[in-house]
């Protein structure tokens, strides 16, 4: 996800690339919690406690399918902002990406 992110940015005109920055600024929140979250499990799991495998893997895959959602949506914007001014061209978003 990080080389399609960097992808994203290298498109991405300088002045509109804050919200690309803002993407990569949540993964790595994202990946934090990731951290905090297996140092809890690893401590848990020192202390005896079980962890469900089921949870396990619905929180990986929550974490997996929101920056996928979050990486699709920044896509969809870079290509708005590509086409600006592109009659021809179908926004992705209704209202467009003008301020």
């Amino acid at each position: 996800m990080d080389k399609r992110l960097i992808e994203i940015q290298q498109r991405i005109s300088k002045e509109h690339r804050d919200i690309a920055k803002f993407v990569k600024h949540v993964f790595d929140e994202y990946d934090i919690k990731v951290e905090e979250h297996r140092r809890l499990t690893a401590s848990n799991a020192l202390a005896g406690i079980k962890t469900s495998g089921v949870e396990e893997r619905v929180f990986y895959d929550t974490i997996n399918e929101t920056k996928r959602w979050m990486l699709d949506v920044l896509e969809r914007t870079t290509q708005d902002f590509e086409h600006t001014g592109d009659k021809n061209w179908n926004k992705n978003f209704r209202d467009g990406v003008n301020e």
